[in-house]
């Protein structure tokens, strides 16, 4: 069961109507249930192991806060920081070289875990002696196949104020219109474009430089609507429970630099790297100046390029990214000093450049992202410099249709993703000229007519 299935909603409507019913702490317990349960239908053999990681990280939190010692408290957290992590490393491992079958949500739950441990391990006051808001923060179920990743905090503190609170009407609907934006990036625009890759990866030796420059392209744009799709769903999903996830995108297509571009892409996951692994170790290398400002930058890329899995593309990604996100933050370093601290090249002539080149080196390192395998990546990436020589099939040899679809997808995936300038006139306009409830119905009506017979399956649940 995933969340582009009707059988998800049909699911989800009565599960919400319950837990409003239910009060107080019963709210947490059903939630937890309903988060096993939830896990168990995809993952049953290693539910099991998600209660046990919970579990340790539970009696470790509460070990930490109960040390008087810095010693004792650095040793139990770092004990358990080094077993969830080492569970990720061997699971992945596994994946990369023996095709072993990851656990569900296994890379964002385990990053959960560890951000509560190096939480309390700062502040004892952060450790959650309740074992069922604990067991339910890396188990809650909007969030466990493809995040965002929540810190322990802000969870907590919604959980409890929802466990007293009553249903909300505002909240159900904010829910409902995530869902709704949510399903209809993912269906009608994501999964167009990947049914277009998926027919170029075929044989991709066989297509045009022109097919397969703007292929490349799509790469990204075609992740972009997958996965800010599946935020949204999740978001909304999390927001019918009362609990507000991060945000995962803001904008991201709209970056004048490759900084600035991870300050909007994957921002959960880019925050969390950021303050658990990049602030301490350039603080340990401030010493070393714009150098330890480099190998802080390369090690966080790398960390994030690994994140997806320990194979050699991934790597290549993470070293590619490293040294592209280095090169821009030097840029950036030079160009304030030179200017006084003044933003400069603020004009939209020198902003649009940014973009377009931003959008070019992350589409020309997504080659190593989307391809499986070293030689489609050294392939493809020949075919894209006009090393190799190009195939015989063009433009007109796509299927029927096929072409102009794609296109208006693209267009609708970057106009999104560059901040829908003018979106919210519009959504106003529509506002005076038709109620809600119809507004609602038209996009339900596009999905049921317009949606493709695709899995549905989200492009992130694979990590």
């Amino acid at each position: 069961m995933h969340f582009t299935s009707p059988l998800f909603y049909a699911v989800l409507v009565p599960a919400v109507a319950v837990f409003y019913w239910l009060g107080g702490r019963s709210r947490a317990i059903y939630l937890l249930a309903l988060s096993y349960a939830f896990y168990a239908l995809s993952s049953p053999i290693y539910l099991v192991l998600l209660i046990a990681a919970s579990a340790a990280v539970y009696a470790l939190g509460v070990a930490i806060a109960r040390s008087a010692g810095e010693r004792a408290k650095q040793a139990y957290m770092a004990a358990g920081v080094a077993a969830v992590a080492a569970m990720i490393v061997a699971f992945k491992a596994a994946d990369a070289w023996r095709g072993f079958l990851l656990p569900l949500g296994v890379s964002y739950y385990s990053f959960k875990l560890i951000s509560y441990l190096i939480e309390v391990y700062w502040d004892d006051e952060a450790v959650e002696r309740d074992p069922i808001l604990l067991f339910l923060f890396p188990a809650f179920f909007p969030q466990i196949i493809c995040g965002p990743i929540q810190r322990p905090a802000p969870f907590f503190a919604q959980m409890r104020d929802v466990m007293g609170r009553k249903l909300d009407a505002g909240q159900i609907e904010t829910g409902f219109r995530l869902i709704l934006g949510g399903l209809m990036l993912k269906l009608l625009v994501g999964d167009r474009l990947a049914a277009f890759i998926q027919l170029i990866d075929k044989s991709h030796a066989d297509f045009s430089w022109s097919v397969m420059l703007a292929t490349v392209a799509f790469y990204l744009v075609q992740l972009y609507a997958d996965f800010a799709g599946y935020t949204n769903i999740a978001l909304g999903v999390g927001k019918l429970f009362g609990v507000e996830g991060p945000p995962n995108f803001h904008a991201p297509f709209a970056a004048v630099n490759l900084q600035e571009f991870w300050r909007r892409w994957h921002m959960s996951l880019t925050s969390w790297v950021t303050d658990y692994l990049f602030t301490p170790l350039s603080m340990s290398l401030r010493g070393l100046g714009q150098t330890g400002l480099v190998l802080c930058l390369m090690l966080n890329m790398i960390i994030i390029g690994l994140w997806h899995g320990l194979t050699v593309n991934f790597f290549v990604f993470g070293v590619l990214q490293g040294i592209l996100v280095s090169i821009s933050a030097l840029i950036v370093m030079s160009l304030r000093r030179r200017h006084a601290g003044a933003k400069p090249g603020s004009g939209w002539p020198a902003a649009l450049a940014g973009m377009v080149l931003t959008f070019a080196l992350m589409s020309f390192s997504m080659i190593f992202w989307h391809s499986p395998t070293w030689a489609q990546a050294t392939s493809i990436l020949a075919q894209v410099l006009a090393l190799a020589p190009s195939g015989p099939m063009g433009w007109a040899d796509m299927p029927p249709g096929l072409t102009v679809q794609t296109f208006v997808c693209v267009g609708v995936a970057l106009y999104v993703g560059a901040g829908a300038p003018g979106a919210r006139g519009l959504v106003q306009s529509a506002a005076r000229l038709a109620p809600n409830w119809l507004q609602y119905g038209v996009c339900l009506f596009l999905l049921f007519v317009l949606a493709t017979n695709g899995s549905g399956r989200f492009v992130y649940g694979q990590f």
